[in-house]
């Protein structure tokens, strides 16, 4: 297979139904198996929306939202839509191709569309990393899904030498989800639940100002019923 095809292979088992974004030679072993594996491919006029959809798409489904860009023009096309798509708190994997290392690594000026984008990226984003060697792929690409999954929802990024998307590799062992992750949800201690029960039973006007934390949890039927049984009106974040 190749080296992009185990990131193919990854996201479907993650879940991934699409992935947003430009073709560019550089990632070829990437996008070509997105069929393969059951993930549609979906390109915009322009990277920056690509990092839109794949936002509107995570907080549309709850499932993660993917996009890509190619190096040098692609990326910086893509950064003003990861730059928001973080600040919103959209579950986003941003996979990005590169230079190969050696007219990279250390860094040679003026090589041809080639700047340094994880150091440009992880200014605006949860965490980035590039991957430094052909077999550490599956590893940065679950330590990715770890980390898009943790804590406050944001952007990833991950940024993949062209000549390690499309070699030829022999297929690795993969872990499940499971294996590398948290899959189920954390839940509040049942003492705290009920004591923000009784604060809003015993209140005399109560108003729902409802945050992405709904958004987040899936819990539009359970607003919908608070916002019910207590009478109460709603407001919304922006």
């Amino acid at each position: 297979m190749y080296g992009g095809e185990i990131i193919s292979k990854i996201l479907a088992r993650e879940g991934v139904e699409y992935v947003f974004g430009i073709i560019d030679g550089t990632y070829f072993g990437f996008y070509s198996t997105l069929k393969k594996y059951g993930i549609r491919l979906i390109s915009p006029r322009h990277e920056s929306m690509a990092a839109h959809m794949a936002g509107a798409y995570y907080r549309v489904t709850g499932k993660i939202g993917v996009c890509m860009a190619s190096n040098g023009p692609g990326v910086a096309n893509i950064l003003p839509g990861i730059t928001v798509e973080n600040a919103e708190g959209n579950r986003v994997l941003l996979i990005t191709s590169k230079r190969r290392p050696q007219i990279t690594d250390p860094d040679i000026g003026g090589a041809y569309q080639y700047f340094n984008q994880v150091d440009t990226i992880k200014n605006v984003v949860k965490w980035s990393a590039s991957v430094n060697s052909l077999e550490r792929i599956p590893e940065i690409v679950m330590k990715a899904l770890r980390e898009v999954w943790k804590g406050r929802p944001g952007v990833v990024h991950i940024d993949i030498p062209e000549n390690f998307m499309n070699a030829e590799v022999e297929e690795p062992p993969l872990w499940e989800p499971h294996q590398y992750r948290r899959i189920h949800r954390i839940y509040p201690p049942p003492d705290l639940v009920r004591e923000a029960a009784d604060m809003l039973v015993n209140s005399e006007k109560p108003l729902i100002h409802a945050g992405t934390g709904v958004v987040h949890a899936r819990a539009f039927m359970e607003l919908k019923k608070l916002a019910e049984l207590l009478s109460s009106p709603v407001t919304t974040s922006w």
